[in-house]
């Protein structure tokens, strides 16, 4: 989540190559909008979008973007457009050494040079522009419903060593423009944004799934489901309705099952790759729009690590919805 990629994303060599030397850090509580900017001192952080859009004429897509900091002066960008009509999926990488701008109460991240990954904004109110492939974007984003703060607000401590801060706004409205083959498509859609920061990196070098799912009566559910036995006490799955309640559960409140997986000719690599989610009263049947969604390390950005993020379609007995999930350290045979 997420990371990297939430990925959803860096692996150990990543923060081994950054040399960061942690900081001893007085916990407190998030305050928002303040910590929409980039916070000095927090060992890592990112700011993540996801989400599903729809063209004027019908096309639909499905985007992601996210920005790392790593202390002291490591940064990545990726980003990625799914075209579900066309069942096509391109993304771009970016890895620089250098550290986003301070802002007051905001973000202003740039990476890349001559087609840069842009996200500028704050307090619900963003705009994100990218080249990827053959495509590009450009979008604003407005949030609809209160932030969702995890954790209470203040610094969960993992078990298996660190802390993380984490808040969501997991609806906001998008509007914008697509070009594809150089046509200009305006687009409107719904998105979710993820920001974490903490020390984070023995619950990055641990395997996970994440899911964003948006459904159609105004209900969104994140997702951190841990691969690790180590790890199983983090799960995370919050409920946030369409009247704003939030409802926590705890792991033996719902299920998830791996219903099919599949595996990536280019690396080897064995993902789920279709899913069913229990909680209450509710079967959700999740499958994405089309199964290689993964990310690999490109020339120039060869610290990416490789994995899995992709738009999905959420199927249910009462209500269905769309979905982001991301699938990190299935590429490690002690993980699969």
């Amino acid at each position: 989540m997420r990371i990297l990629t939430r990925v959803g994303l860096m692996l150990l060599l990543i923060l081994q190559i950054s040399c960061a030397t942690k900081s001893v850090t007085q916990f407190r509580t998030i305050e928002l909008p303040a910590d929409d900017a980039f916070i000095d001192g927090q060992y890592i952080q990112w700011w993540y979008w996801n989400g599903n859009l729809t063209s004027e004429n019908g096309l639909r897509f499905g985007f992601q973007m996210v920005f790392f900091s790593i202390q002291p002066n490591l940064m990545m960008a990726h980003a990625s457009l799914t075209d579900i009509t066309k069942k096509t999926f391109q993304y771009e990488t970016v890895t620089r050494l250098m550290i986003p701008k301070k802002s007051l109460k905001s973000f202003d991240l740039k990476a890349g040079s001559v087609r840069p990954m842009t996200a500028k904004g704050g307090a619900g109110l963003d705009r994100l522009t990218a080249d990827v492939g053959d495509f590009s974007y450009d979008l604003s984003l407005k949030a609809s419903k209160p932030p969702l703060v995890h954790y209470g607000g203040g610094a969960h401590e993992y078990e298996i060593g660190g802390y993380t801060y984490y808040y969501s706004r997991p609806k906001m409205e998008v509007e914008g423009y697509i070009v594809v083959d150089g046509m200009q498509l305006k687009v409107t859609g719904e998105a979710w944004f993820d920001r974490q920061f903490g020390d984070l990196e023995e619950i990055i070098d641990t395997g996970w799934q994440w899911f964003s799912i948006r459904l159609a009566d105004n209900t969104q559910l994140v997702l951190f489901y841990f691969e690790e036995p180590k790890a199983a006490r983090e799960n995370l799955l919050v409920k946030y309705d369409a009247e704003g309640n939030i409802k926590n559960y705890t792991s033996a409140e719902f299920d998830l099952k791996v219903l099919s997986t599949w595996q990536s000719d280019e690396t080897g690599c064995k993902y789920p790759i279709k899913w069913q989610l229990e909680l209450e009263d509710q079967m959700l049947t999740i499958v994405p729009y089309l199964k290689d969604q993964e990310v690999r390390p490109k020339a120039g950005a060869r610290l990416t690590p490789t994995y899995w993020e992709g738009a999905a379609e959420v199927a249910g007995e009462v209500v269905g919805g769309e979905a982001y999930v991301e699938l990190h350290g299935f590429c490690d045979s002690s993980v699969d």
